[in-house]
């Protein structure tokens, strides 16, 4: 019996040794090097804000041309309206797809974008874990609902280095670019007349300051989250080679202010040639027409960033009926719709209502105050002509 127990030790003792000899082989194995990619911005629409990409090479090999990368903005069609518009109404319509990752660095820097790149210092069950989740979801062509803010191509991979590395993540960078989402997405179209249309119909959801998690959705903010959490030091191969512009995002809140100043113009322009119906016309007809676009779009767009806008208690369809009204009650509805505009101007100073809504009252209150003006000079006029004599 003795002689038994010393041989089950002896045959335990070969057991562990030979497994633990294994281990060490094993983790003396190259594993696959992981690098992220940050592409910086370009003047074309759908790559203002950057992009972001995941690139792997097989162990033991460092060079470029043996590695290929994840990419998940590639939407699943060619037709860009009908991307934007299954995306805003929350249907799936973003694909992960493999590429070499000489072609991709090669087509970067030939649209003379920056190009930087951050070796993701992880362990080998970091790395296994990261790519066998990006392998399955490409493997099954797993799409997902494209969101600017909350999935989008960087923030799919800022997800799945969270989750591979246990949260070490999730803190983000301890300095992220100030502004609130809304400022984010106007910083990207700086200078352009996409600007004027992000000023109506993006509603009181982009107007709050985003986490350090959150701002993550921005390649650049990605980049520097990697580089204070992983201390990978971005490599710059290649500098953005476009100039940049100064410009202003301001700019589509400028332009509803010049609209408004029009649109007074019109109406003190058409009193002059006493012709005030067609002023009516002219601005009801603007009007109107705006206060049904962004109930139409806040009703058809999912998005809550969108759908939830104090627009739609600024602009009203009643207005089409403007050149209607006569008399007592025209001046009675002009008189509602610039009191309607000077509450909700208060509960944005009063910060109730978190959104500019100052150049959309602007384009309300000017027009309705010029005609009030010429209903008023008009009223004294009428009661100085004489009586008819009966």
């Amino acid at each position: 019996m003795r002689l038994l127990v010393r041989s089950f030790a002896v045959l335990l003792s070969f057991a562990l040794a030979a497994l633990f000899f294994v281990r060490d082989a094993r983790a003396g194995e190259p594993s696959p090097t992981v690098d992220l990619y940050t592409i910086g911005p370009s003047g074309e629409f759908p790559s203002r804000y950057g992009h972001a990409l995941v690139c792997v090479r097989d162990p033991g090999q460092d060079d470029p041309e043996h590695g290929h990368c994840f990419d998940y903005g590639v939407p699943n069609s060619q037709d860009m309206m009908n991307v934007g518009w299954t995306a805003m109404r929350g249907g799936s319509n973003f694909i992960p797809v493999t590429i070499a990752e000489p072609l991709m660095v090669q087509f970067f820097k030939d649209q003379g974008r920056a190009v930087e790149r951050q070796r993701l210092p992880l362990s080998p069950e970091e790395t296994t874990k990261l790519l066998s989740a990006m392998d399955d979801e490409v493997k099954q062509q797993r799409s997902y609902a494209y969101h600017p803010y909350w999935a989008n191509c960087t923030t799919k991979i800022r997800d799945h280095i969270d989750t591979a590395t246990n949260g070490r993540l999730r803190p983000g960078p301890t300095a992220i670019p100030p502004g609130t989402l809304r400022e984010y997405m106007e910083e990207g179209n700086t200078g352009r007349l996409l600007l004027l249309p992000m000023a109506v119909f993006l509603g009181e959801g982009n107007d709050r300051t985003p986490t350090p998690w959150e701002a993550m959705l921005l390649p650049s903010v990605l980049r520097d989250g990697v580089t204070e959490r992983f201390g990978a030091k971005p490599e710059l191969l290649q500098e953005r080679l476009e100039p940049i512009v100064p410009t202003s995002r301001a700019l589509g809140r400028i332009l509803l202010f010049i609209l408004a100043a029009a649109l007074f113009g019109v109406v003190r322009l058409c009193a002059r040639k006493n012709r005030l119906p067609l002023a009516l016309k002219i601005v009801g007809g603007t009007l109107g027409v705006l206060a049904i676009t962004i109930e139409m779009t806040s009703a058809l767009v999912r998005w809550p960033e969108i759908s939830h806008n104090w627009g739609l208690l600024l602009f009203l369809p009643t207005d089409l009926a403007l050149p209607y009204l006569k008399g007592r009650r025209l001046s009675l509805y002009l008189k509602a719709r610039v009191a309607i505009a000077g509450v909700l101007a208060v509960l944005e100073i009063a910060n109730v209502a978190h959104q500019p809504l100052l150049p959309l009252v602007a384009l309300v209150v000017f027009p309705y105050l010029g005609l009030l003006g010429v209903l008023k000079q008009a009223k004294p006029a009428e009661e100085s002509e004489p009586a008819p004599v009966v």
